[in-house]
């Protein structure tokens, strides 16, 4: 290489020499270096390759061993004609014999379990003199004696001459795999073995949805034979009304791979169509994938279904349609079911109260006795039965609570009413008592008045004028005729008086009393009269009424020690049979009403249960005798009448006496004809205001009858949120006193203010006037004096309606 490079870079000044020859030279050279060059580049290459091929060979065998070792398979050769033997490590392991020198093949043979030994000699003696390649499956015993399977495959291998100059093949261990082979078999048989013992359909089906497998009771039950239904397939046997859509889910099972499930209609071998729940679910197996489905007889159950939901329907109507209230709590005390009638009695929709908790929606009975008693009912896992009281709503209830698998079921009903009726009863046995008593007292009095009278009178015959004897005379004439004046008002307590009615109108009797009350009161009480045009006739004494009246009149006058108002006025009314349900001894029908009212002190509500007593007074001690109210009471009642008293602390009281429309020389209407009920809501929204639940539930009905829409409210306060969210109310219909704080007056005040033209209907157990003279109302407000008729609330009501623009709510009497 230097020495071509020399003579390419000379000069070429050589003597003797041309210039071709010194320019081929020249190129001779480099081409040699270039050819060297390439050699040498190509030689490198060809290192590297061997490099990089030896190590991708060494890689290789050495990933084979791996994998030989963790796949359990070893390699073998036997060189012929010589019939020498050579094994890797592996096979050594797998038949379990130490590494070594390789026996012979007649010894090796010996070392397969005895059935097996001829099989692999012919199999090995075809491959070696005939070419035939073997693949077996066989047990080979290890010197522990123990048998394990291993596969054993040969071949022959041939030279260029066309001879079979030795045979090779592989041994693989199988044991394992022939292990959970037979845990599948045995799986499979007993899964088969299964499905034949069970009363229902069996099947199985491939990845395509074909049948492999049906059990015999599949066949026998739809009368044909297991091998027809895996051929045919059983739709032909399901309903042609059920099949399209079974057939849908099956499609949607087979391509989302989800499970089957469908409910259908198969043909039994007897002709009728019975209703199968069919399930399937896919498995995945080495072998493919298979379908694995049921389809059980579910007709009784469905029959037995549709029983009971036409049991549990029957039962909720009878539930819905009891009289009883009827809700069920769950161990939390969350209302699952309500009957219709838990809305009425605890005046709340079904709606507001289903998945809520009893305790958060009626907080004032939470550590009440309801919650005592449901709790109760539960940890004993006892019925129990009680009465209470749910002050909120002013209602009486008993309660009945059944314990159950979910919770408790409890039967209540508002004994309000029944509780009233009974206590109104208990107070008239008492009264009844009282009167019998002090009728006897009053009579046995007035048989020793007589006596002392009548002695009086002789004595005063035969003492002069003047002397002091006569003087102890007429004092004693005196306190005897005060001791008959009060015995003949026991005996009109006791309603024993001698009565003298006559056909009498209120009005005259009223205006002949004026006068006499006028003085009799006093200047600081303000006496007006209202009476009623066309006013009905009655039969009562006109002397008991009179002196009814001036007892009422002083009454009224002792609770307004420092002046005051008192009204008198009269009215027709008719009183209905809710009214009259809720008061003893009171018959519906036509009254002449003649009400007092004041604006004295009021009586408290645990005085006012009692006033009707005998001697039972709230005045001072020596201010009240205690007879002036009872000797009403037994005079209204014995004249076949009804008193009625209406009265708030710092309110003043109404007194009403009810006396029987006298229909002998009736000049007048009949009560029959005396109105026709007008149905005039149109469906218009009312707002009702009241705090008295039985008061608000029958006024409802009396509005929804009427036709008018209503939402309720207990309080002014409910009532302004009710003005707020509801625009469409059309006519504010409220009580005039009511808890809480604000009356009904301040609430309609309140009320014209969100909307200046709402209509305003009061209500109110005083009469109108006297609502006026208590400050609370203005003249021109409309009042509905209770108890009511649904007529006359009619009237008022289109009265509202028409007048809402004129009436001024703060104009008041001077």
């Amino acid at each position: 290489l230097g020495t071509g490079l020399g003579i390419f870079y000379s000069n070429g000044t050589l003597p003797n020499v041309g210039y071709e020859y010194i320019l081929l030279n020249r190129l001779l050279g480099w081409g040699t270096i270039i050819a060297s060059a390439v050699a040498a580049m190509i030689l490198l290459r060809l290192r590297r390759q061997r490099r990089v091929s030896q190590v991708a060979l060494e890689d290789t065998a050495s990933l084979l061993q791996v994998a030989s070792t963790v796949g359990g398979l070893g390699g073998w050769r036997v060189k012929l004609p010589e019939m020498e033997s050579y094994w890797s490590a592996e096979v050594f392991k797998i038949l379990g014999r130490p590494h070594g020198t390789v026996p012979d093949i007649d010894t090796i043979i010996g070392w397969y379990a005895e059935k097996y030994q001829a099989d692999v000699r012919d199999k090995f003696k075809k491959c070696v003199f005939d070419g035939h390649p073997f693949d077996t499956e066989i047990q080979v015993i290890h010197p522990d004696g123990t048998p394990h399977w291993v596969r054993l495959v040969g071949e022959a291998v041939w030279n260029d001459q066309g001879e079979i100059e030795a045979a090779q093949g592989a041994v693989q261990d199988i044991d394992k795999h022939k292990a959970v082979q037979r845990e599948i078999e045995s799986s499979r048989e007993e899964w088969q073995l299964l499905a034949e013992s069970v009363p229902m359909i069996v099947w199985t089906t491939n990845s395509l949805g074909r049948m492999s497998y049906v059990n015999q009771f599949a066949a026998g039950y739809m009368g044909s034979n297991a091998r027809q239904l895996i051929q045919e397939g059983w739709w032909q046997y399901v309903h042609p009304d059920d099949k399209p859509n079974a057939k849908a889910i099956w499609k949607n099972a087979l391509m989302t791979v989800q499970p089957f499930l469908a409910e259908f209609r198969v043909l039994r071998h007897d002709g009728t169509w019975r209703w199968h729940l069919a399930r399937a679910v896919r498995v995945d197996a080495s072998q493919g994938a298979q379908w694995y489905g049921t389809a059980m007889d579910i007709q009784d159950f469905k029959e037995a279904q549709e029983t009971g939901s036409q049991l549990a329907s029957r039962l909720v109507e009878t539930m819905e349609s009891v009289a009883d209230a009827i809700f069920v709590l769950d161990h939390d005390w969350i209302f699952t079911y309500m009957n219709r009638q838990c809305e009425t009695v605890l005046e709340r929709k079904r709606e507001e109260l289903l998945s809520r908790c009893i305790w958060d929606e009626f907080p004032q009975a939470r550590d009440s006795k309801f919650q005592l008693e449901y709790e109760r009912c539960v940890k004993e896992h006892a019925t129990v039965r009680f009465d209470a009281e749910y002050v909120p709503l002013k209602k009486h209830f008993e309660v009945s609570a059944y314990p159950h698998q979910g919770g408790v079921i409890v039967y209540f009903r508002d004994v309000t009413t029944q509780k009233r009726l009974a206590e109104q009863l208990q107070q008239a046995q008492r009264i009844d008592a009282l009167g019998k008593l002090t009728g006897g007292v009053a009579h046995d009095f007035n048989n020793l008045l007589t006596v002392i009278l009548g002695n009086a009178e002789i004595l005063a015959e035969q003492f002069a004028p003047s002397t002091q004897e006569q003087a102890l005379t007429q004092m004693i004439s005196a306190a005897a005729q005060r001791g008959a004046e009060m015995t003949q008002r026991l005996l009109t307590f006791a309603s024993k008086q001698s009565l003298e009615p006559q056909v009498l109108e209120l009005n005259t009797l009223v205006k002949d009393m004026s006068p006499l009350l006028r003085r009799s009161l006093g200047q600081q009480i303000w006496v007006e009269t209202i009476y009623c045009d066309g006013l009905w006739p009655t039969l009562v004494d006109p002397g008991q009424l009179e002196m009814a009246l001036l007892n009422l009149a002083i009454n009224a006058r002792d609770a307004m020690p420092n002046g005051g108002r008192l009204l008198i006025e009269t009215s027709n009314t008719v009183l209905d049979e809710d009214y009259a349900a809720q008061h003893m001894d009171l018959q519906a029908g036509p009254y002449v009403m003649l009400a007092v009212s004041d604006t004295g002190q009021g009586i408290s509500k645990e005085n006012l249960a009692r006033v009707f007593e005998p001697f039972f007074t709230t005045k001072e001690q020596g201010k009240g005798t205690g007879l002036g109210l009872p000797t009403v009471y037994g005079f209204v009642k014995q004249s076949r009448g009804h008193v009625a008293i209406y009265s708030e602390i710092n309110q003043g009281t109404t007194v009403k006496i009810y006396l029987p429309r006298c229909l002998e020389n009736d000049r007048y209407t009949p009560a029959s004809a005396v109105h026709e009920v007008r149905h005039d809501g149109q469906g218009r929204l009312v707002l009702l205001v009241e705090d008295d639940a039985q008061v608000r539930q029958i006024s409802r009905r009396q509005l929804e009858t009427l036709g008018y829409a209503v939402i309720e409210a207990e309080n002014s306060q409910q009532a302004l949120h009710q003005l707020v969210c509801e625009p469409d109310i059309a006519l504010l219909f409220t009580d005039v006193v009511m808890p809480g704080g604000m009356s009904g007056s301040e609430l309609a005040h309140q009320a014209r203010t969100l909307r200046p033209d709402l209509p305003v209907l009061f209500a109110s157990g005083y009469t109108g006037h006297a609502m006026v003279h208590h400050g609370g109302l203005g003249a021109g407000a409309l009042l509905l004096p209770k108890p009511y008729l649904r007529s006359q609330l009619a009237d008022k009501l289109v009265q509202a309606f028409k007048s809402a623009a004129t009436i001024d709510l703060d104009s008041s009497l001077p």
